[in-house]
């Protein structure tokens, strides 16, 4: 993989981590890589991790450390994502079913808006609150003010009904964007 052919055409891809034996769902073996064939990625929060994926038109590839530039950082390669997320997809806020809000893309990115500090600060501006928010899927991300404590109930029950027959799921644990302070804290842990 020649890195500069392919640097405008990488992206951040939320994936799931799990713990050292932990069943991963849908699975009964588990792969080891080596150092040079394992992705490169980064921890973000909770069982999620943020790993950087080249976009070849009609698939997505996860780069390994083997494709990084010996030179090239895994701050910089991030930022790189980044940049390249903010440029190219466009994100629509829209209400949900259940009264909650989310953040559509084109179906590939939406977890990835979790990069992108600016759509975030946003967001809770729509709101006038600090946000609830559930990463469900690959393709989906829905919030709510950390005020409306009815809101929070409904999107932690939509969150679950889409675990019984969803399609690339991701985690059901909710976090808390916190507008003031720019963090992140898994929802809950937050006081």
């Amino acid at each position: 993989m020649n890195f500069e052919n392919i640097k405008d055409k990488i992206y951040p891809w939320i994936k799931v981590v799990y713990e050292p034996g932990k069943e991963v769902p849908n699975s009964t073996n588990e792969i080891e890589l080596s150092a040079e064939d394992s992705p490169v990625n980064m921890a973000w929060l909770g069982n999620l991790a943020i790993y950087y994926a080249v976009d070849e038109g009609d698939n997505f590839s996860l780069i390994l450390n083997r494709d990084m530039p010996a030179d090239l950082k895994l701050d910089q390669l991030h930022d790189l994502a980044i940049t390249n997320l903010d440029r190219d997809v466009e994100f629509s806020f829209n209400e949900t079913v259940f009264g909650g809000y989310g953040l559509i893309a084109d179906g590939n990115h939406e977890a990835g808006s979790l990069c992108l500090d600016g759509i975030w600060h946003w967001c809770a501006g729509q709101l006038h609150d600090n946000l609830v928010v559930a990463i469900p899927a690959k393709d989906m991300i829905m919030m709510v003010p950390v005020s409306d404590k009815d809101k929070i109930s409904k999107l932690r029950k939509f969150v679950m009904e889409l675990f019984k027959n969803g399609e690339r799921l991701l985690t059901k644990q909710l976090y808390l964007f916190d507008r003031d302070k720019n963090t992140w804290t898994i929802w809950g842990q937050a006081e």
